[in-house]
């Protein structure tokens, strides 16, 4: 939560009365700090934290001063039904004191165990007062349903608070309550509303009701709210826990009217920047565009950007009935050029934030190091001329050694890669001839010869089966009779 919003809600839980409490507020002047006894000054930092007492669901801000208060700790502060024990919701957070905060209130003291024990007799009494109470109702018929029972005024004075389709006589009721609890009573109707944000619930979304968690304002909705956001109008959709419709209803409705504003109205006859006519079909809100059914008889999407003004119904010659209608919704005419603004719009806003923010860290600078915006410009102007002129003198040197290079690498001659490829040829062919004689006389002087390849043993081998084939053959010829 912001500091803004912090600010807002605790002016407007001063100035605003709770609906659903209606006892006055008994305080000294210790405990509440008014106009008359402020000693704060505006924009100085107060430390506040948020309290919240059983039977409230909303919590409430109080300074906090130097005391450190943990999350859950119990204790004793001024309520809007006397002094009460409360548990401590929220972290502490600081914020500048403003007049419009005041009154503010201050936590009295750290609960001790006598004042939990207090605070649960007076948990029992308003059990008991509302069984009496509900017992007294069903006695005189009356059309009311007690919703929850409050002391004030540190236990003198009851508060019964109901709700009830129409206003009731409780005179009777009223009297026979007096006789049993021998208190102030007081009887007030509530709102069906006033009884959700009282008791606290969760809503359809999962989260906690807005008008007992965070809304001070509540209830000023009405269906035109949901027409204009073109939801269906399903009642048990749209309304909340309460019954009625929904408070979140009205959080997006400003937007939509802003949008509405940009697009045509739905059933009017219109004509486009591209000279189509025809009526308007339907209407996307969140996303600008409209469906234009032509009097051509085909539905053709559109960006808001498309239309150029509304005409009569003479003059948009829309046949009374289409043989056929077809539909070319798939595409949308001027999505890119929309995109495109958008991406420019962008574009736009990012170049005003970097120039504020050159502005600002213009002003630091100058009110850390003390120098003017014009001596400072001038030093920058300076260096930026001192660092060009070297990048230059550098980008020259770089230059001339790369042509150096160039030309001392065209002036070299080129190899004679064929003359290389035949030296190599010739030398592993005397090698090879000088291997074969290095064999034959190992083989005459009796010594091992090396080990070939398995490749050349088996050549060798396969030319010593054939020599001697060749020469029995020769053999068996000679023997032969003539």
């Amino acid at each position: 939560m912001s500091q803004d919003n912090q600010v807002e809600e605790i002016e407007s839980e001063n100035k605003n009365k709770d609906k659903n409490r209606g006892a006055h507020v008994v305080s000294s002047g210790k405990d509440e700090i008014n106009e008359s006894n402020c000693k704060f000054n505006v924009g100085e930092p107060l430390k506040f934290v948020r309290v919240r007492f059983p039977g409230h669901a909303k919590s409430y801000p109080f300074l906090v001063g130097n005391r450190k208060l943990k999350y859950g700790q119990k204790v004793v502060a001024m309520s809007d039904r006397g002094m009460a024990v409360g548990y401590v919701n929220s972290f502490s957070y600081d914020l500048p004191f403003d007049k419009s905060m005041l009154p503010l209130k201050s936590i009295n003291k750290i609960a001790s165990e006598e004042d939990i024990e207090k605070e649960k007799e007076t948990y029992k009494k308003q059990k008991d007062t509302e069984t009496i109470c509900q017992d007294l109702i069903e006695k005189h018929n009356l059309d009311m349903n007690l919703t929850h029972v409050e002391f004030t005024q540190f236990g003198k004075k009851v508060v019964f608070y109901f709700v009830a389709p129409a206003r009731v006589d409780f005179r009777g009721l009223v009297k026979d309550l007096v006789s049993e609890l021998r208190l102030r009573i007081e009887l007030r109707q509530i709102s069906v509303r006033d009884r959700a944000a009282s008791q606290g619930a969760l809503g359809p979304c999962g989260r906690e009701l807005c008008c007992s968690s965070f809304l001070s304002r509540y209830g000023n909705v009405n269906i035109k709210m949901a027409k204009n956001q073109n939801l269906t109008l399903n009642y048990s959709k749209l309304n909340g826990v309460c019954g009625q419709l929904k408070c979140c209803l009205q959080y997006e409705d400003e937007v939509y009217d802003e949008k509405r504003k940009r697009l045509p109205r739905e059933g009017k006859f219109i004509q486009t920047t591209d000279r189509e006519r025809g009526k308007v079909f339907r209407l996307h809100i969140l996303s600008e565009q409209f469906d234009l059914l032509t009097n051509n008889g085909k539905i053709k999407r559109y960006t808001n950007k498309f239309f150029d003004r509304e005409i009569d119904e003479e003059k948009a010659r829309m046949p009374g009935r289409f043989d056929h209608i077809s539909d070319e919704t798939a595409t949308v005419i001027g999505l890119n050029e929309a995109e495109a603004q958008r991406v420019r719009d962008f574009e736009e806003s990012l170049r005003e934030i970097k120039a504020k923010t050159l502005i600002d860290t213009q002003d630091i600078f100058q009110d850390l190091m003390g120098v003017e915006k014009s001596e400072q410009k001038t030093t920058s102007l300076a260096k930026e001329v001192e660092n060009l002129s070297q990048n230059k003198v550098e980008i020259n040197t770089d230059l001339n050694t790369k042509e150096e290079e160039k030309f001392d690498s065209d002036s070299s001659p080129k190899p004679n890669y064929k003359a290389k490829t035949r030296e190599r040829n010739e030398e592993s062919k005397d090698s090879g001839h000088t291997e074969k004689s290095a064999d034959a006389n190992n083989n005459k002087s009796g010594n091992r010869p090396q080990r070939k390849n398995k490749h050349q043993r088996f050549k060798n081998k396969n030319r010593n089966k054939n020599r001697n084939n060749n020469n029995r053959n020769n053999n068996n010829k000679s023997k032969k009779p003539e």
